[in-house]
């Protein structure tokens, strides 16, 4: 394999280390073990149409869901949806578009490989994903960074200003047109569901709210009345939550829903969330109204690990809603 030598480059929290067949690059806090370089370059060159490889140690809620996101959608919309997990590098091609996404990002203050990323999907059609896992290292972590998950980042349950750290994000959103997110969509509703859920995703339940308001009991599974009804739980409204999800019936992916919610339940093993687990109907089922209660309970509640539990699961409900809302956008049958 080659890439014996290269120039390093950092920038701001982005480290680039250039060669002449790929470009490596990565937040300082993480860095591509030499199996995790040799699998990627072999993924470069096994996929001559890719700009890019995008190399993810998976073990933790938030990597899981980062690798799943990038299976499932497109980059343009999957770099718009979720910030990379710590232990992420992307391999690329040199190119014009490499070169103005690393440029870019080089300025950010924070986030700078999902600044990089954003900027680099924006040029590109395509993105490969290898993934590890635990016994399988690529990705190696420095000092502090070696954490699992940064719940900081998990959308609140209760809704609040805007983050001014994600200004650049949502002047991205500003400019999205449904087209760069969901190509030539069969259902226009279900892909301003898909935009409703990006702007709720990451804290903006106004605008998020402006796009469901539009589509109100229209799209394949109406997922643009779950993504309302999220909106009014976090407000926090909860009669008209519940109002909305009882208008969203049953979709298909609440059954996975159910399953990774009781895994969660189950691994966080309090009574508490043994209690709750009954209420939802788990594991056979999912019960939406009984979510908004256990929301609004664990909003009032100063057990810090419950909320932190709903947090997640509620990321989990997210993630796999903005998947089913991309679906139904973009299959005829």
């Amino acid at each position: 394999m080659p890439l014996q030598q290269g120039s390093v480059q950092r920038s701001g929290e982005l480290l680039c280390v250039e060669f002449e067949e790929a470009w490596i690059i990565s937040e300082t806090t993480a860095s591509l073990s030499d199996s995790g370089r040799a699998t990627a370059l072999a993924a470069l060159q096994r996929h001559e149409d890719s700009a890019a490889v995008l190399v993810v140690q998976c073990g933790d809620l938030q990597a899981n869901a980062f690798a799943e996101t990038w299976q499932c959608l497109p980059p343009r919309l999957a770099s718009l949806a979720i910030r990379p997990p710590h232990a992420c590098c992307l391999v690329a091609r040199p190119s014009d578009s490499l070169r103005r996404a690393v440029h870019a990002a080089g300025d950010a203050n924070h986030s700078a490989l999902w600044h990089c990323l954003v900027e680099l999907a924006k040029g590109v059609s395509r993105i490969e994903l290898q993934t590890g896992s635990s016994e399988r290292t690529l990705v190696a972590l420095n000092g502090s960074q070696a954490v699992t998950n940064d719940d900081r980042w998990l959308p609140e349950l209760l809704s609040s200003p805007p983050r001014h750290e994600l200004d650049w994000l949502f002047a991205e959103l500003r400019l999205a047109r449904l087209s760069d997110l969901c190509g030539h969509a069969i259902s226009s509703a279900d892909a301003t569901a898909v935009l409703a859920a990006l702007w709720l995703l990451h804290g903006d339940g106004d605008a998020s709210h402006r796009h469901s308001q539009t589509i109100e009991d229209e799209g394949r599974h109406r997922c643009g009345n779950f993504w309302h009804a999220i909106m009014h739980r976090q407000e926090p409204d909860y009669g008209n939550s519940k109002y909305w999800f009882r208008r969203v019936g049953q979709p298909e992916f609440l059954a996975e829903l159910a399953r990774q919610a009781d895994e969660l339940i189950a691994a966080d093993g309090s009574d508490a969330a043994g209690r709750w687990r009954t209420k939802l109907g788990l594991p056979g089922r999912w019960d939406s109204l009984a979510f908004v209660d256990w929301c609004e309970a664990a909003a009032r509640d100063t057990d810090a690990s419950q909320t932190k539990l709903v947090r997640r699961i509620q990321f989990v409900e997210m993630h796999l809603l903005l998947q089913a809302s991309y679906a139904d956008a973009t299959r005829s049958t």
